[in-house]
């Protein structure tokens, strides 16, 4: 029984659980064709709004226009009635032709605008057209646009070929309409009185309205564009009329309500009910541009028979036409191609890298160079880094001690720190050092390799790459990461080691040898390529050899430059090292003959290895390995080059370590010199000396160097009335403790060094131009220099002082400013500071620009000011006799002449 009932009842609920599924289902069906008609409808009311908007719009233009003409025509003796008016608002609908980024199919007026009809670019559309604010030039946005398409007429080439023709000889193309008095009104002067103007406002392509009168002031090709449209407006007006064409020279007589025909330079019929789309006038021939990086919008013929068409695409996607010489085709579709390409630009920045050089690659994509170039990209962050550092052993006050390891000096070279050598690219004092530098090595990113940059047609700078080729591609020939970076360090190393023969103790700094080094590989092997002549077998149909060319004119024009700069400067160290530097980079990819690419461009490892073609004893089937340099006339055995590479390398460190332990053996390894203010000497196996500030014995502790002070005047400084012509001195003393803390300046304290200025009065002050050179010794820590202004009327007493440390004073690069503090002795003459909240109203400051010498060169100095002050003095007495020989002839003449008289 139990079963019996479970038969009856266990259906009901299924038969439930189906119907519940069965209406959710309907219900959601109704929901989903509810949805699609509400937005739907939304979409429908948003493109007629937008349709009647943008035909409103254009529509008052030619509401404008057709009124323009009544009235003119109202004013005339005689009026003729056109054969159609215009029906209405609604009787030309500007159609939605796409959505931004599809194709529009418009033959007519084509506007780009937003989806509620705010229109952006108007041109004329002959065909599709991309609908995209790149292909059009209108400016970019991420608002939402769309095309609109007014049709028109499919204006032939003979129309567009007579236009241009018009706008080429400067005249200004007439529209007018004919009346319906005559059948088939034309250009003689009979017709005179059957046509009238069609004055409809020009719109340019930004859709901006400008009167027919300043139409001439546009670029031709727009010009054209415009009296194209301009066709259309007028055909729409009177659709069953004939239009034609004058080319008149002054631009007011295109707005005349009439204008006979002798008044114009040029007349044709454009257009008949009977007859269609004609040109009736005599069109010029005209000729296709020939330059490449141009071509003509208007359908034209080449000047030579011997050359050939092209058809080519303007950056809006217009066709457009060139006439080339045979053979040099690919120019101008290179050219085409990249003006499309910087047509399709979302950004001013940058050209999309269409033979663009490496110095431009890390705007492109900066993250592609990173991953592509790790090795210099990691130079340069480096750089940057150990900037920092030197900015922050500035602040410390020398705690860290980066200027006294890194750059390269001789006497520590005694001590065996030959890591200078590859750390002394890393320092630099200033940041526009670190720019020059960074410069030439961004010049210098395809000796590593070529980066894969995706360009802005959808093609990629690196040849080989991606499924749609770029014609304009870049090769990647470069050495890899690992040779790059034995590159950078050995040349680096080079240059630093020849530059310690030219000038043993001075000090060696920056990244300018690194950058030769790699200009050189570059050389190298561009040289290679271009010899072995690797055109041929590249997986790229396209010819390197010119481009290589030009890329060797670059590295080149960087050495000349520095050429000039070194002799200018009378660098002779540097030039040495630099040239060094590129030699060692050419001869490190001769010698280690690296992999050239990453196999993208070229299929083997080592191309330019090839047989040679002759040897010593002259042709040769069987001949040994040879490599080519710029081309097959200069080819050297694989191990001849080796070896002399080989050589090279022998000869610098051989050379050096003879200098640096014979040569020099008579230079004290505990040297030590400032830079910047700071100390640099050896830091390995130094015993003498006492613990500096940056925990290091300090070879530099105790010696003797001149502060070379150069006073620049005062500010807010006003001496007391009466005292102008007061005289006063300044002396600079040098202190071991901090005077800035004593109301009486420590005057009484000796002084370790003094020295002082002229005399000089009160009221020059503020204009003062002195040089004092003061003696000190060099202290890390616990040294002040005071400046102690005296009033010498009527005796000598102290009046303000001011102060600054020694490192301080050796550090800074420009002038400083340091507050005078006045002394008891000034009493009520003194100026006072700020009152009264006033910010701009400053304290007496004495400025001083502050540089430091070597005792033997302030002796040398001093030595060369004697020389020249004795060979004046010479001078002086030899101009003195002559004087007082040409007065005594001139004492004997006057004699004689009195005589005679």
């Amino acid at each position: 029984m139990n079963s019996g009932c479970s038969s009856q009842v266990m259906p009901t609920p299924n038969v439930h659980l189906r119907s519940s599924k069965a209406a959710l289902a309907t219900s959601q069906r109704r929901s989903s064709v509810l949805r699609r008609l509400l937005y739907g409808s939304v979409v429908a009311v948003v493109l007629t709004a937008g349709s009647l908007h943008v035909g409103r719009r254009f529509e008052a233009s030619a509401n404008a226009g057709a009124d323009s003409t009544e009235a003119a025509a109202q004013d005339t003796a005689t009026t003729h009635q056109l054969r159609t008016q215009v029906a209405g608002p609604m009787r030309d609908w500007w159609k939605p032709c796409a959505l931004v980024g599809g194709t529009c199919r418009c033959v007519g007026t084509l506007v780009f605008s937003t989806i509620l009809g705010d229109a952006v670019r108007e041109i004329n559309s002959d065909g599709e057209v991309s609908c995209t604010a790149e292909a059009l030039g209108a400016p970019s946005s991420r608002n939402l646009k769309m095309c609109w398409c007014q049709e028109g007429l499919e204006w032939d080439n003979d129309v567009r070929k007579g236009l241009a023709s018009l706008v080429r000889q400067g005249l200004t193309p007439r529209v007018e309409i004919a009346s319906d008095e005559s059948s088939e009104p034309g250009c003689d002067a009979t017709s005179d009185g059957l046509w009238y103007g069609c004055v409809v406002m020009s719109r340019r392509w930004d859709t901006t309205v400008i009167p027919q009168v300043m139409a001439r002031t546009a670029p031709a090709e727009e010009q054209l564009d415009m009296a194209v449209r301009k066709l259309d407006a007028c055909h729409r007006l009177s659709p069953g009329a004939s239009l034609r064409v004058l080319g008149v020279r002054s631009g007011q007589a295109t707005d005349a309500p009439a204008l006979p025909v002798h008044n114009s330079r040029v007349c044709s019929v454009v257009y008949t009910p009977t007859e269609g789309v004609t040109w009736t006038a005599h069109t010029p021939v005209l000729h296709c541009a020939t330059e490449p990086g141009t071509c003509t919008t208007t359908p034209c013929e080449c000047r030579k028979s011997s050359d050939k068409k092209l058809e080519l695409r303007t950056p809006q996607g217009r066709r457009c036409w060139a006439c080339s010489e045979s053979g040099k085709e690919y120019t101008f579709r290179v050219n085409a191609l990249a003006e499309h390409m910087e047509g399709q630009s979302v950004s001013w920045w940058p050209p999309y890298g269409i033979n663009s050089p490496p110095i431009l690659w890390i705007f492109m994509d900066f993250w592609a160079v990173v991953e592509g170039c790790p090795v210099i990209a990691g130079y340069m962050f480096l750089f940057f880094c150990c900037l920092l550092i030197r900015k922050s052993e500035e602040i410390t006050g020398g705690m860290i001690p980066w200027t006294r390891c890194v750059p390269i000096f001789g006497p520590a070279l005694k001590r065996g720190e030959v890591w200078r050598f590859f750390t002394f690219t890393f320092f630099h004092l200033q940041f526009l050092d670190l720019f020059q530098n960074l410069l030439t090595l961004l010049d210098t990113l395809d000796v590593e390799g070529t980066p894969p940059i995706i360009l802005g047609d959808g093609s990629n700078l690196k040849c080989g790459v991606g499924a749609k080729q770029n014609f304009m591609c870049y090769p990647s020939i470069g050495l890899g990461s690992t040779h790059t970076l034995g590159v950078s360090l050995v040349s680096a190393a080079v240059g630093g080691m020849c530059s310690t023969w030219v000038k043993f103790s001075d000090v060696v700094a920056g990244a300018s040898a690194l950058g030769f080094g790699l200009s050189g590989a570059i050389v190298a092997l561009y040289a290679l390529y271009a010899g072995a002549d690797l055109d041929s077998t590249s997986s790229v149909q396209r010819s390197f050899k010119d481009w290589v060319w030009l890329r060797l004119i670059f590295v080149a024009f960087h050495i000349a430059m520095e050429f000039v700069r070194g002799m200018s400067q009378r660098d002779i160290a540097g030039l040495w090292a630099h040239t060094t530097a590129f030699i060692s980079g050419f001869a490190y990819v001769m010698y280690f003959l690296p992999p050239m690419g990453d196999g993208t461009l070229l299929s083997a490892e080592r191309p330019y290895v090839v047989a040679c073609a002759y040897d010593s004893s002259g042709f040769s089937s069987s001949a040994p390995e040879c490599v080519r340099l710029f081309s097959s006339m200069y080819e050297y055995q694989v191990s001849y080059v080796q070896g002399q590479a080989f050589l090279f390398f022998s000869t610098v460190i051989g050379w050096t370590v003879f200098n640096v332990v014979v040569l020099h053996r008579k230079v004290p390894a505990t040297g030590a010199v400032l830079l910047a203010g700071s100390e640099v000497s050896a830091v390995c196996c130094n015993r003498q000396g006492r613990p500096g500030g940056d925990g290091l014995a300090s070879n530099m502790e105790s010696k003797e160097v001149i502060l070379w002070c150069e006073v620049l005047g005062t500010l807010a400084w006003r001496p007391a009335p009466g005292t102008e012509d007061a005289e006063r001195k300044l002396v600079a003393r040098c202190l071991n403790q901090d005077p800035s803390h004593s109301a009486g300046g420590l005057l009484d304290l000796p002084a370790e060094g003094e020295a002082q200025s002229n005399n000089v009065q009160g009221k020059d002050l503020l204009a003062w131009r002195e040089n004092i050179f003061l003696p000190v010794l060099f202290k890390q820590r616990g040294s002040f220099i005071q400046f102690v202004l005296y009033d010498l009327d009527p005796v000598k007493k102290p009046i303000a002082f001011a102060s600054i440390t020694l490192s301080q004073a050796l550090r800074s690069k420009g002038e400083q400013r340091m507050k005078l503090q006045p002394l008891e002795a000034a009493k009520g003459s003194w100026p006072k500071a700020a009152s009264g909240c006033l910010p701009w109203r400053l304290s007496p400051q004495i400025v001083v620009k502050f540089r430091y010498i070597e005792p033997q060169k302030a002796l040398e100095i001093k030595d060369t000011a004697k020389y020249r002050l004795q060979f004046m003095e010479e001078e002086i007495k030899k101009a003195e006799e002559q004087l007082d020989g040409l007065r005594k002839q001139k004492t004997i003449l006057e004699d004689q002449e009195a005589g005679q008289s």
